[in-house]
């Protein structure tokens, strides 16, 4: 191996500028959910920041690396950003080739030995939300030793749907959303708060049917909607008449055209309508509309992959999803 050509510097407040404009230039695998911008909606203390900046020897930022910190009966472990869905390390472009992306890795791991970090854990970027496939840094983490689970997520693709939406479903699926329709249900995209704490309402009650509760509280998404993700999120609703049946909260990439739904909630007192195949088909069809070149329904997974829901995999495959792998990666430093 070559004399390493990269110095890595610990990221600081001071550093959100450069960090962000670096994610929304350069980046072959980085996303707006790796943004400072994002990232800093929590609120300070709710995670130990530890993320990292590669630079090179003529002091360009080649890489970035969201993460945290946390330390358990003396052991001190650094994990993707706590704060973000996926990350790991972020490339620029002109770093993004297999020695390059190896030679990173080591100058990153021998920094984190001399902060006494004994193991790593990083959350690659999807597949689906990178600008190039994952291969090359898939291939350097396993060549410098890293070990893998993997999580199966659904999405649809649109070059290879039918445009008649109903026919890629199932023929359940099918009658369902005729049922609506007859029902007279519409989709309505949801603008104001009140609207938003409607659909917040809808979604803990789902979720509280399996001791759950969402990511985010409803302060945090009316912070999405006003102000911090203006550009990168959406929420819409089912309505009969003047009655919410069933909602979703909408991640927007648009740097790779792909839609994420974030959170999908129906009233289970109107189960038997089934307003949730409703609202699938309309966001398929919006998100289409909208010039969505894919939509993403998230994995469908538990422990570390281990689990499969196959309740919800069949229902997402009923509308014509098809299914991709999300990867984590390994390893014990010391």
């Amino acid at each position: 191996m070559e004399e390493l050509n990269y110095n890595i510097e610990k990221y600081f407040d001071k550093d959100a500028h450069i960090w962000d404009q670096f994610l929304q230039q350069n980046t072959v695998n980085g996303t707006f959910l790796q943004s400072r911008n994002f990232l800093e909606y929590h609120p300070k203390g709710r995670f130990v920041d530890y993320s990292y900046i590669v630079y090179d020897k003529k002091g360009h930022i080649a890489a970035v690396c969201p993460a945290c910190l946390i330390v358990n009966e003396n052991q001190r472990m650094l994990i993707s950003h706590q704060g973000s869905t996926f990350g790991g390390i972020i490339f620029g472009g002109k770093y993004y080739c297999e020695h390059k992306i190896i030679e990173i890795i080591k100058c990153l791991e021998e920094f984190w030995k001399c902060e006494k970090i004994n193991g790593v854990e990083l959350r690659i970027t999807p597949d689906l939300f990178s600008q190039e496939n994952c291969a090359a840094l898939e291939y350097g983490l396993y060549y410098c030793g890293y070990q893998d689970y993997v999580e199966v997520s659904t999405y649809i693709d649109y070059k290879y749907y039918e445009n008649d939406i109903l026919r890629n479903f199932e023929q359940g699926k099918r009658t369902n959303v005729h049922n609506c329709l007859k029902a007279g249900l519409v989709l309505r995209e949801l603008n104001t708060d009140e609207q938003i704490a409607e659909f917040y309402q809808i979604l803990c009650e789902n979720l509280q049917k399996f001791g759950s509760t969402p990511v985010h509280t409803l302060t945090e998404l009316l912070e999405f909607n006003n102000s911090r993700l203006t550009e990168e999120c959406g929420f819409y609703g089912i309505y009969d008449e003047e009655k919410m049946l069933a909602g979703a909260m909408m991640f927007y990439f648009a740097n790779v055209k792909v839609a994420h739904t974030q959170y999908l909630c129906a009233l289970q007192s109107y189960y038997t309508l089934s307003p949730m195949t409703f609202l699938y088909y309309e966001m398929i069809r919006e998100m289409r509309e909208k010039g969505y070149e894919k939509i993403s329904f998230g994995i469908s997974t538990e422990q570390y992959g281990k689990k499969l829901n196959f309740g919800l995999t069949k229902s997402k495959e009923a509308f014509g999803g098809k299914h991709t792998l999300n990867r984590t990666y390994w390893k014990e430093l010391i």
